[in-house]
């Protein structure tokens, strides 16, 4: 009963039509302050997440509370953090420089250096922020408000919708062929899906919720990165004469293997999750930047290596070839 007619209507029917907001008693609350758990609860839905860390060591979280799953679920994904005083503090307001932090981290933004726009506060945000505020803001997903980026004000509801508007223009979520894609970033949540003759103007993530199960990628090109944060041993294949520059594997929890074959061209592969990955087929380079983790070349032929994680290694089968590797 209280959705606007204004510059945030779209971005929150979006938000309403693809599950990402629910509120409460008939109402979306549109000008309330974000909470840190509400910020869960729409991050763990946009990615399907199923997986639960353990946050039994936060006090200020009981498993009651409806929020407990959502917190364990973005906790598990590696995008929200407590304070150093053993708290998460749920029911707090999220600010703006927290919220694209979680966001930055969900897309495995890399974390910038500089600024590309010159904002009157910049300098107000924290340093532990700047990272990933930059990274939003170099991407063009931030643009702030009358020259500002008000890093430690609360994040409403409605901004948070338009923010959420802006990083993801379609939410794929049930199996079957797709050959027609909405322009700009889009978000693969569910397994099944093959993507087949067609174009991602943007980045296109493989979220949470594919699991295990399989996405096909033939005949695709994509204009940004392909970052995976699901799929199992049987599960990204890259066929046909697709076309991905630059490939970002960060699954939190199960083996993924990316499967290049036929004609496909594939440059980088960067792996930066917490599990275990195969690469089959034929690409460019691959690079290990995550701790602790096996990267298994089957059947593959690559042109370099990279290891710069800590107590990481590459396995090359007998049947693969690397042509450099460095650490």
């Amino acid at each position: 009963s209280d959705m606007p007619d204004n510059w945030a209507t779209e971005a929150l029917e979006s938000a309403v039509a693809n599950g990402l907001l629910r509120g409460s008693d008939g109402k979306i609350m549109p000008e309330s302050p974000l909470t840190r758990a509400q910020m869960a609860a729409i991050i763990t839905r946009a990615f399907a997440a199923a997986d639960k860390g353990d946050i039994s060591a936060y006090i200020d979280v009981r498993s009651t509370d409806w929020f407990a799953e959502d917190i364990a679920k973005a906790y598990k994904m590696g995008v929200m953090e407590g304070y150093g005083d053993g708290r998460m503090n749920p029911n707090g307001n999220i600010t703006r420089e927290q919220a694209f932090t979680v966001l930055a981290r969900a897309l495995k933004l890399a974390s910038a250096a500089t600024i590309n726009v010159s904002f009157l506060d910049a300098d107000e945000i924290s340093e532990w922020a700047k990272g990933s505020v930059y990274a939003l803001v170099n991407a063009g997903y931030v643009q702030g408000s009358s020259g500002k980026l008000n890093p430690k004000s609360s994040i409403r509801r409605d901004e948070f919708a338009q923010l959420m508007h802006n990083l993801f223009k379609q939410y794929i979520t049930a199996e079957g062929e797709y050959t027609e894609l909405a322009e700009g970033n889009v978000m693969i949540n569910a397994p099944g899906i093959t993507l087949k003759d067609t174009t991602v103007k943007g980045d296109l993530i493989i979220g949470d919720g594919v699991g295990d199960g399989e996405v096909i990628l033939d005949d695709v090109t994509i204009t940004g990165r392909l970052v995976v944060r699901g799929g199992g041993e049987n599960s990204i294949i890259i066929r046909g004469s697709s076309n991905i520059s630059n490939v970002i594997v960060a699954r939190v929890d199960g083996v993924v293997r990316v499967f290049v074959e036929d004609d496909a061209n594939v440059e980088v592969i960067y792996i930066d999750g917490s599990d275990d990955v195969i690469i089959e087929g034929t690409a460019g380079s691959i690079e290990l930047a995550a701790d602790g983790i096996t990267v298994t070349a089957t059947n593959a032929k690559l042109t370099e290596a990279k290891v710069t994680g800590d107590n990481s290694k590459i396995v090359v089968g007998a049947d693969s070839s690397i042509g450099t590797i460095s650490t």
